[in-house]
């Protein structure tokens, strides 16, 4: 019997000692009752609320288990290791950015882990198999882009900034005015010439005029009669993509005709011949703050991780 009450003893102290929050898979509720499944918190507690896109639960990760996943899901990690260290401060930045004001409508998430809303995020399990025998290559080289990073918070007049980025530039950047409607000092347009190098510059798309019609159902656009009639006066940026463009007497940004017809990007040529559309684009992507192709791009030419970010968000200090 004594034998037995030593024993409990000692259970109860590993178990006030190592809390179940500490390790991975426990779960917990949150401040607003909802379920949270935590994984490897680490001792610092620094984490981060992940609402996932698949299971609609939300799952506390270490931050640095998070970012090296969002790198994951967000660039190649055949990238050139400054570039990886470039998209590694950015993550973690906006990460911070995020936690720092989250969105009530995520339910008491932080973040989602949707790459149309916020940033993507893959797990262990999911890089192993998005990876195969290579995972351990790349896991390694994103981990050490990350831990040379992990930290940096990159700000403009010593507030954190929202880090925007984009797959693939159209040779230049958007601003932010240009796209959302809000000046943004640090997201201004800069040049991105190596975008143009990249096999995925250019795409596509070809529309009879009764898919073009259909896309546009419901928009006020007047879509009837000669086909070559419907598109009007075309508005570009400075920087090549398209501010406003006239179709069936009415006047759309670049970005909503993007959504519409589910294009690449917003820099983009539009041609009718007889009953059928072609459209080419350029980039990839809402075309707004860092290009991650033309990070890699500045990488090979010698840039570090510092210089790219501070190429492609004007004025900022990395903190």
């Amino acid at each position: 019997m004594k034998n037995r009450g030593f024993l409990f003893i000692i259970l109860i102290a590993v178990l006030l000692i190592c809390p179940l929050a500490a390790t991975g898979g426990a779960k917990a509720p949150d401040k607003n009752g909802n379920e949270v499944t935590k994984t490897n918190i680490q001792d610092d507690g620094d984490s981060i609320l992940v609402l996932s896109s698949s299971t609609k639960k939300i799952n506390e990760i270490d931050m640095f288990e998070y970012v090296v996943g969002a790198v994951a899901a967000e660039m190649p990690p055949t990238y050139h290791s400054q570039a990886l260290r470039a998209q590694a401060a950015v993550c973690y930045t906006y990460a911070v950015k995020k936690r720092s004001s989250p969105d009530p409508a995520l339910g008491g998430a932080d973040i989602t882990d949707d790459s149309a809303v916020h940033q993507g995020y893959l797990d262990a399990a999911a890089r192993k198999e998005k990876w195969g025998d290579k995972y351990e290559t790349y896991e390694k080289k994103i981990e050490e882009a990350v831990k040379d990073v992990f930290g940096k918070t990159i700000t403009y007049d010593g507030e954190t900034i929202t880090a925007a980025f984009h797959a693939i530039s159209c040779g230049q950047t958007f601003s932010a005015e240009e796209v959302w409607g809000k000046d943004v000092p640090y997201l201004k347009s800069v040049t991105s010439a190596g975008d143009k190098l990249s096999p995925d510059y250019s795409s596509t798309l070809t529309l009879t005029a009764d898919e073009f019609k259909k896309a546009f159902a419901g928009s006020g656009a007047e879509l009837g009669g000669d086909a070559k009639k419907w598109i009007g006066e075309i508005k570009k940026t400075d920087s090549g993509y398209i501010s406003r463009i006239v179709i069936g007497e009415k006047e759309f940004t670049g970005t909503q005709v993007r959504e519409k017809l589910g294009l690449h990007s917003a820099c983009f040529e539009i041609k009718c011949t007889g009953d059928e559309f072609k459209i080419t684009v350029h980039g990839y992507g809402h075309g707004v703050g860092m290009s991650q192709y033309g990070a890699d791009y500045m990488a090979r030419q010698g840039s570090d991780w510092q210089e790219i970010i501070k190429h492609y968000y004007t004025g900022v200090e990395i903190k």
